[in-house]
């Protein structure tokens, strides 16, 4: 073995150290919270203390780690966007990215507000959102989006979507394709035709029912 794959391998290690690290930790606060310890960490990995701190000095740095990761996931969805040629589709493909994350990465909005107060100066816009907003004046000059929608109100709406992944099933089924729909009926110019609704509403009593006991906790 030469000397420059001798230097190269630790290298190597402590990246799968990190990755394994991380890839735990998101599915350990997602299911337990934010402030599981470090030491249970390693410990469920069978990794010294050491190890951990080396990569992660403190449960916040952890957090940090989580986030940026969780960025390039986003940011990577992003750069799909730019093969869609529809203005509308790649609009709405971006909203339906939002909600498909919130459900993969549960634990995401979580620690995106945890980083939000502890390093405000981590916290970036991504490059998707300059792909979103060239979508959005295509779709507008094309008669395709409504020429008073601004990439925010876009934003907004997914996040809004993104938001009832926490309904439990059977009922997410009903709600987040009904709201996904009025979401897209909101964006087409008026005159525009509509395709019904999808599924049955809820009731009013399912839906009082949801608002107070049946949301999944980030």
């Amino acid at each position: 073995m030469t000397t420059s794959a001798r230097q190269r391998r630790p290298r190597r290690d402590a990246l799968a150290n990190r990755d394994r690290i991380l890839e735990h930790a998101e599915r350990v606060f997602a299911e337990e919270g934010l402030d599981v310890s470090l030491h249970r960490l390693g410990e469920d990995l069978g990794m010294g203390i050491g190890t951990v701190y080396r990569h992660f000095p403190t449960r916040n740095d952890l957090l940090l780690g989580l986030y940026h990761r969780f960025q390039e996931r986003v940011d990577e969805a992003g750069d799909a966007l730019t093969g869609i040629e529809d203005s509308y589709e790649r609009v709405v493909a971006f909203i339906d990215q939002t909600v498909q994350f919130s459900l993969d990465v549960p634990v995401a909005r979580a620690v995106g507000v945890r980083v939000q107060r502890l390093f405000p100066s981590e916290v970036r816009v991504s490059p998707t959102a300059s792909v979103v907003a060239q979508a959005v004046e295509e779709g507008k000059a094309a008669g395709t989006i409504r020429a008073d929608v601004d990439v925010t109100d876009v934003a907004s709406l997914a996040g809004m979507l993104a938001d009832l992944v926490w309904v439990r099933e059977p009922e997410r089924s009903v709600v987040l394709p009904r709201m996904r729909a009025l979401v897209l009926d909101a964006l087409r110019p008026e005159g525009t035709p509509r395709p019904d609704l999808p599924a049955t509403p809820v009731s009013m009593t399912e839906l009082t029912r949801l608002a107070h006991r049946n949301r999944m906790q980030p």
